[in-house]
């Protein structure tokens, strides 16, 4: 990709003068996560652009749509992976803040469909699996029709809105992650980390303003201010 497809857009940061936004190719990204400007994902991005929707409000995350995943260019995504079988999906919305932190013991391949932003945070941030500072994360850009792996604990949540109109991406998972845990898994009180699993390798933290995430028994955790962007007209 030519320098110029990674540039944060003016009238981005004009709408958001008390935030800086990284780039993705610069060294400020490399300790979060790789870029894969190679590899070929233009029937993902067909696809997902015409079968997925963004929703009125909110966010929808699919964690499989077997159309995504039925696609010749999925085949190649697995060895990301290390063999394991993954599940291919997506996530819209009309997300503007940060909320809470999440981390997954896996990389995560995302795939911008729109133009997105995300506040990624380094897991040495996690201060004995209690509480982060949203001080500590940092404001990414991604390009339309960029392609990223994320390592593993990086700490994310959903993607947020670079346009009014909403955000699509594609997220490439394990099998099973984000799926419920089983009815029969037993935390072990004497670990911390214990307490953040949420869901099949998703360990989270919620920010305490963040109700449709604390109400579903995510732990609080996420402190300081619940930072957010303002979208380009």
């Amino acid at each position: 990709m030519h320098p110029s497809f990674y540039r944060v857009p003016d009238a981005l940061i004009t709408e958001n003068p008390h935030r800086m936004i990284h780039r993705i190719d610069s060294s400020r990204f490399n300790q979060y996560g790789t870029l894969l400007p190679d590899l070929k994902v233009t029937d993902l991005l067909e696809t997902a652009q015409k079968l997925t929707a963004i929703p009125q409000e909110g966010n929808v995350y699919v964690a499989s749509l077997p159309e995504l995943e039925a696609l010749a260019e999925t085949a190649s995504l697995q060895s990301y992976f290390n063999g394991q079988n993954i599940q291919v999906g997506y996530c819209n919305g009309r997300n503007i803040s940060i909320n809470g932190a999440e981390y997954h013991k896996s990389p995560e391949l995302f795939i911008a469909v729109t133009d997105c932003l995300q506040f990624l945070t380094p897991f040495n941030q996690l201060k004995d699996f209690r509480a982060v500072h949203t001080n500590a994360a940092e404001l990414f850009y991604f390009p339309k029709g960029s392609v990223a792996l994320i390592k593993e604990k990086v700490l994310h949540l959903a993607p947020l809105c670079v346009h009014q109109e909403g955000f699509k991406s594609i997220i490439v998972l394990p099998k099973g992650t984000n799926e419920p845990l089983d009815t029969g898994i037993v935390h072990n009180p004497e670990n911390d980390e214990d307490k953040l699993l949420f869901k099949q390798n998703k360990w989270m933290l919620a920010h305490p303003d963040r109700i449709q995430l604390t109400s579903q028994g995510v732990t609080v955790g996420l402190e300081g201010e619940n930072l957010s962007i303002r979208p380009m007209h």
